[in-house]
């Protein structure tokens, strides 16, 4: 299916760039520590890693007569998970690094 007039792969690069620029913009408006450009790598890689097999699962499931209103709305939601999907990564790390340390 195309999504917008991309083939999926490219919709695929383009929500998961989309999806990450803005979950690493929010983490660090929400960080009150001073930039560290190692975090942001390493927040922004975990965060691609994770979030390609979503997106990727996500428009290929798209069905041929949907809306342009209607995949919008999915890549939206899309876009949104992907900051959810890194903060459960983090959130599940520090949990089992507070564990390991107990």
């Amino acid at each position: 299916m195309d999504v917008f007039g991309l083939e999926p792969i490219q919709a695929t690069i383009i929500v998961t760039v989309i999806g990450v620029a803005l979950q690493v913009g929010l983490g660090y408006k929400k960080s009150e520590s001073p930039f560290d450009a190692g975090k942001l790598l390493t927040s922004a890689i975990i965060a691609v890693i994770m979030s390609v097999t979503v997106v990727a699962t996500a428009i290929q499931a798209i069905p041929e007569d949907f809306g342009d209103l209607s995949t919008f709305i999915v890549l939206a939601g899309i876009v949104g998970s992907i900051a959810g999907v890194d903060q459960l990564v983090k959130n599940t790390g520090s949990v089992i690094s507070a564990k390991l340390k107990a």
